[in-house]
Protein backbone atom coordinates (compact mmCIF):
# COMPACT_ATOMS: atom_id res chain seq x y z
CA UNK A 1 0.00 0.00 0.00
CA UNK A 2 1.31 3.44 -0.93
CA UNK A 3 1.56 6.11 1.75
CA UNK A 4 0.39 9.56 0.63
CA UNK A 5 3.09 12.18 0.18
CA UNK A 6 0.71 15.05 0.99
CA UNK A 7 -1.25 14.69 4.23
CA UNK A 8 -4.80 15.96 4.62
CA UNK A 9 -5.37 18.16 7.66
CA UNK A 10 -7.72 15.76 9.42
CA UNK A 11 -6.60 17.17 12.78
CA UNK A 12 -7.56 20.76 11.88
CA UNK A 13 -10.09 22.56 14.12
CA UNK A 14 -12.68 21.99 11.38
CA UNK A 15 -11.40 19.02 9.33
CA UNK A 16 -14.29 19.01 6.85
CA UNK A 17 -13.51 22.59 5.76
CA UNK A 18 -9.78 21.81 5.58
CA UNK A 19 -10.26 18.67 3.47
CA UNK A 20 -12.76 20.38 1.17
CA UNK A 21 -10.36 23.29 0.72
CA UNK A 22 -7.66 20.83 -0.34
CA UNK A 23 -10.04 19.13 -2.78
CA UNK A 24 -10.66 22.49 -4.45
CA UNK A 25 -7.10 23.84 -4.31
CA UNK A 26 -4.70 20.86 -4.18
CA UNK A 27 -1.66 22.17 -6.01
CA UNK A 28 1.66 23.77 -5.13
CA UNK A 29 1.28 27.51 -4.72
CA UNK A 30 -2.37 27.26 -3.64
CA UNK A 31 -1.89 27.19 0.14
CA UNK A 32 -3.32 30.71 0.50
CA UNK A 33 -6.46 29.67 -1.40
CA UNK A 34 -6.85 26.59 0.80
CA UNK A 35 -6.61 28.68 3.95
CA UNK A 36 -8.97 31.33 2.56
CA UNK A 37 -11.62 28.82 1.55
CA UNK A 38 -11.56 27.10 4.94
CA UNK A 39 -11.84 30.44 6.75
CA UNK A 40 -14.63 31.74 4.51
CA UNK A 41 -16.48 28.44 4.69
CA UNK A 42 -16.56 28.74 8.48
CA UNK A 43 -17.82 32.33 8.50
CA UNK A 44 -21.53 31.48 8.74
CA UNK A 45 -21.20 28.74 11.39
CA UNK A 46 -19.06 31.11 13.45
CA UNK A 47 -21.67 33.87 13.15
CA UNK A 48 -24.37 31.51 14.40
CA UNK A 49 -22.08 30.37 17.20
CA UNK A 50 -21.60 33.97 18.29
CA UNK A 51 -25.34 34.64 18.23
CA UNK A 52 -25.81 31.74 20.62
CA UNK A 53 -23.46 33.47 23.12
CA UNK A 54 -20.53 31.25 22.24
CA UNK A 55 -17.03 32.68 22.54
CA UNK A 56 -14.16 31.64 20.28
CA UNK A 57 -10.59 31.91 21.59
CA UNK A 58 -8.75 34.99 20.37
CA UNK A 59 -6.03 32.97 18.60
CA UNK A 60 -8.65 31.08 16.58
CA UNK A 61 -10.35 34.32 15.51
CA UNK A 62 -7.00 35.89 14.63
CA UNK A 63 -6.01 32.94 12.47
CA UNK A 64 -9.35 33.02 10.61
CA UNK A 65 -9.03 36.77 9.97
CA UNK A 66 -5.51 36.33 8.60
CA UNK A 67 -6.44 33.36 6.43
CA UNK A 68 -9.57 34.70 4.76
CA UNK A 69 -7.83 37.42 2.75
CA UNK A 70 -7.24 35.62 -0.60
CA UNK A 71 -9.93 36.26 -3.22
CA UNK A 72 -11.32 33.04 -4.65
CA UNK A 73 -12.42 34.32 -8.03
CA UNK A 74 -12.43 30.84 -9.59
CA UNK A 75 -14.33 29.02 -6.84
CA UNK A 76 -17.38 28.22 -8.99
CA UNK A 77 -15.10 26.82 -11.69
CA UNK A 78 -13.29 24.65 -9.14
CA UNK A 79 -16.59 23.21 -7.91
CA UNK A 80 -17.59 22.38 -11.47
CA UNK A 81 -14.23 20.81 -12.21
CA UNK A 82 -14.43 18.79 -9.02
CA UNK A 83 -17.78 17.36 -10.11
CA UNK A 84 -16.28 16.53 -13.53
CA UNK A 85 -13.24 14.80 -12.04
CA UNK A 86 -15.42 12.87 -9.60
CA UNK A 87 -17.51 11.43 -12.39
CA UNK A 88 -14.40 10.75 -14.46
CA UNK A 89 -12.70 8.82 -11.66
CA UNK A 90 -15.89 6.89 -10.90
CA UNK A 91 -16.18 5.78 -14.54
CA UNK A 92 -12.49 4.85 -14.70
CA UNK A 93 -12.83 2.76 -11.53
CA UNK A 94 -15.91 1.02 -12.94
CA UNK A 95 -14.11 0.30 -16.22
CA UNK A 96 -11.10 -1.15 -14.44
CA UNK A 97 -13.28 -3.52 -12.42
CA UNK A 98 -15.71 -4.54 -15.16
CA UNK A 99 -13.94 -3.87 -18.45
CA UNK A 100 -10.21 -3.61 -17.66
CA UNK A 101 -9.19 -3.71 -21.31
CA UNK A 102 -11.01 -0.43 -21.85
CA UNK A 103 -9.93 1.30 -18.66
CA UNK A 104 -8.11 4.56 -19.37
CA UNK A 105 -8.58 8.21 -18.54
CA UNK A 106 -9.25 8.96 -22.21
CA UNK A 107 -11.92 6.29 -22.57
CA UNK A 108 -13.53 7.38 -19.30
CA UNK A 109 -13.57 10.98 -20.58
CA UNK A 110 -15.31 9.87 -23.79
CA UNK A 111 -17.99 8.12 -21.74
CA UNK A 112 -18.52 11.12 -19.44
CA UNK A 113 -18.65 13.47 -22.41
CA UNK A 114 -21.16 11.27 -24.25
CA UNK A 115 -23.44 10.74 -21.25
CA UNK A 116 -23.55 14.44 -20.47
CA UNK A 117 -24.09 15.35 -24.12
CA UNK A 118 -27.10 12.99 -24.20
CA UNK A 119 -28.43 14.80 -21.12
CA UNK A 120 -27.98 18.21 -22.77
CA UNK A 121 -24.88 19.20 -20.78
CA UNK A 122 -22.08 20.55 -22.95
CA UNK A 123 -18.65 19.64 -21.68
CA UNK A 124 -15.86 19.22 -24.23
CA UNK A 125 -13.49 16.32 -23.70
CA UNK A 126 -10.56 18.72 -23.72
CA UNK A 127 -12.01 20.57 -20.71
CA UNK A 128 -12.69 17.26 -18.93
CA UNK A 129 -9.06 16.24 -19.32
CA UNK A 130 -7.88 19.72 -18.29
CA UNK A 131 -9.93 19.44 -15.08
CA UNK A 132 -8.42 16.01 -14.45
CA UNK A 133 -4.92 17.39 -14.82
CA UNK A 134 -5.61 20.28 -12.44
CA UNK A 135 -7.22 18.12 -9.72
CA UNK A 136 -5.31 14.87 -10.23
CA UNK A 137 -3.81 14.97 -6.74
CA UNK A 138 -7.32 14.75 -5.26
CA UNK A 139 -9.14 12.81 -7.99
CA UNK A 140 -9.76 9.91 -5.58
CA UNK A 141 -11.44 12.26 -3.10
CA UNK A 142 -13.72 13.67 -5.78
CA UNK A 143 -14.34 10.10 -6.98
CA UNK A 144 -15.45 9.04 -3.50
CA UNK A 145 -17.63 12.16 -3.27
CA UNK A 146 -19.23 11.34 -6.63
CA UNK A 147 -19.81 7.67 -5.76
CA UNK A 148 -21.73 8.73 -2.67
CA UNK A 149 -23.82 11.18 -4.78
CA UNK A 150 -21.93 14.21 -3.41
CA UNK A 151 -23.70 14.11 -0.06
CA UNK A 152 -23.12 13.45 3.61
CA UNK A 153 -25.91 11.95 5.69
CA UNK A 154 -26.43 11.31 9.39
CA UNK A 155 -28.55 8.51 10.86
CA UNK A 156 -29.51 9.67 14.37
CA UNK A 157 -31.59 6.56 14.98
CA UNK A 158 -28.44 4.39 14.91
CA UNK A 159 -26.06 6.93 16.45
CA UNK A 160 -24.41 7.64 13.10
CA UNK A 161 -23.38 11.32 12.98
CA UNK A 162 -22.18 13.60 10.19
CA UNK A 163 -18.70 13.23 11.67
CA UNK A 164 -18.96 9.45 11.32
CA UNK A 165 -20.15 9.85 7.74
CA UNK A 166 -17.35 12.26 6.89
CA UNK A 167 -14.75 9.87 8.30
CA UNK A 168 -16.39 7.03 6.37
CA UNK A 169 -15.99 9.18 3.25
CA UNK A 170 -12.29 9.53 4.03
CA UNK A 171 -12.05 5.75 4.31
CA UNK A 172 -13.72 5.39 0.91
CA UNK A 173 -11.31 7.92 -0.57
CA UNK A 174 -8.35 6.03 0.90
CA UNK A 175 -9.56 2.80 -0.74
CA UNK A 176 -9.69 4.62 -4.07
CA UNK A 177 -6.33 6.28 -3.48
CA UNK A 178 -4.64 2.96 -2.85
CA UNK A 179 -6.30 1.46 -5.91
CA UNK A 180 -5.40 4.46 -8.06
CA UNK A 181 -1.74 4.27 -7.09
CA UNK A 182 -1.42 0.49 -7.50
CA UNK A 183 -3.66 -0.66 -10.36
CA UNK A 184 -2.19 -0.81 -13.87
CA UNK A 185 -3.76 -1.75 -17.17
CA UNK A 186 -2.39 -4.90 -18.79
CA UNK A 187 -0.65 -3.06 -21.60
CA UNK A 188 2.94 -2.13 -22.29
CA UNK A 189 4.30 0.87 -20.33
CA UNK A 190 1.06 1.23 -18.38
CA UNK A 191 1.12 3.49 -15.33
CA UNK A 192 -1.27 3.70 -12.36
CA UNK A 193 -4.07 6.27 -12.77
CA UNK A 194 -2.79 8.35 -9.85
CA UNK A 195 0.73 9.74 -9.42
CA UNK A 196 2.95 8.98 -6.44
CA UNK A 197 2.28 12.40 -4.90
CA UNK A 198 -1.38 12.75 -3.92
CA UNK A 199 -3.29 13.96 -0.87
CA UNK A 200 -4.30 11.32 1.65
CA UNK A 201 -4.62 10.39 5.29
CA UNK A 202 -1.61 9.69 7.51
CA UNK A 203 -0.73 6.08 8.18
CA UNK A 204 -1.77 6.48 11.82
CA UNK A 205 -5.35 7.45 10.89
CA UNK A 206 -8.16 4.92 11.14
CA UNK A 207 -11.90 5.26 10.37
CA UNK A 208 -14.37 5.08 13.25
CA UNK A 209 -15.19 1.63 14.61
CA UNK A 210 -18.47 0.46 13.14
CA UNK A 211 -21.54 0.08 15.35
CA UNK A 212 -24.60 -2.16 14.87
CA UNK A 213 -27.11 -0.70 12.42
CA UNK A 214 -24.72 1.70 10.71
CA UNK A 215 -25.24 2.16 6.95
CA UNK A 216 -22.85 0.45 4.55
CA UNK A 217 -20.36 3.30 4.41
CA UNK A 218 -16.59 3.30 4.68
CA UNK A 219 -16.26 0.98 1.69
CA UNK A 220 -16.61 1.43 -2.07
CA UNK A 221 -19.71 -0.17 -3.63
CA UNK A 222 -19.71 -1.95 -6.97
CA UNK A 223 -20.26 0.45 -9.86
CA UNK A 224 -21.85 -0.92 -13.03
CA UNK A 225 -21.79 0.95 -16.32
CA UNK A 226 -24.82 0.57 -18.55
CA UNK A 227 -24.56 -0.60 -22.14
CA UNK A 228 -25.51 2.90 -23.32
CA UNK A 229 -22.63 4.40 -21.37
CA UNK A 230 -20.15 1.89 -22.73
CA UNK A 231 -21.25 2.48 -26.30
CA UNK A 232 -21.34 6.26 -25.96
CA UNK A 233 -18.70 7.67 -28.31
CA UNK A 234 -18.99 11.26 -27.13
CA UNK A 235 -19.42 14.13 -29.55
CA UNK A 236 -17.70 13.76 -32.86
CA UNK A 237 -15.77 16.50 -34.57
CA UNK A 238 -14.20 19.57 -33.07
CA UNK A 239 -15.16 20.06 -29.39
CA UNK A 240 -17.39 23.02 -28.71
CA UNK A 241 -16.47 25.69 -26.20
CA UNK A 242 -18.04 25.25 -22.78
CA UNK A 243 -20.65 27.86 -21.90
Amino acid sequence: MYSPQLLLAADAPEPFAAVLATMLYPNDGEAAQRAAFAAQYLAEPIRRYGESDGALPYDVLLRLVKDCGARLTDLDQRWQEGAVVGELFKVLFALANGHPGRASWEHAARIVEGVWAAAGVRRARTSIMAAKQRLLRVAHLWGAFSIRDRAFRARPEVDYTYVDDFESFLAEAEILRNWGQCWQADVAKAKPPLPAEVWGMPATWAPPSRKPGWPMTGMVPEIVLTRDMLSSPGRRGRPRRDP
